[in-house]
């Protein structure tokens, strides 16, 4: 499986670790980034998203939340599922916000 160069897994480290890393991607030119978690460190995926809207980046958007399960072998050969999330967030530029307006002529403007 190859891994997506603007995904970022959320696992166990501080949540300020994954915000941190969705900036990085942002400010290096990536449109779109992905925050992806499965199990317990979804609760720390939707965190970081709102974390990162309200306080780092709030032209970001968020353009697709995927929820889904995983067939999953534990370490003693039972079988079991576990929910996973895929959050898409996209960042509006400021050039795809501005909308150039007609000049109004002189005569209409008084």
């Amino acid at each position: 499986m190859s891994e997506q160069p603007n995904l970022v897994r959320i696992g166990k480290k501080p949540i300020m670790n994954y915000v941190t890393a969705c900036v990085t991607l942002f400010n290096s030119g990536n449109g779109d980034v992905m925050v992806r978690a499965r199990g317990q460190a979804i609760e720390k995926a939707i965190d970081t998203v709102q974390m990162l809207k309200r306080s780092f980046l709030k032209d970001a958007k968020i353009v697709s939340i995927n929820l889904g399960s995983e067939d999953v072998t534990r370490f003693d050969g039972t079988r079991g599922n576990i929910s996973t999330i895929e959050i898409t967030l996209s960042r509006e530029s400021e050039e795809e916000d501005y909308e150039e307006e007609e000049p109004v002529p002189a005569e209409e403007a008084v």
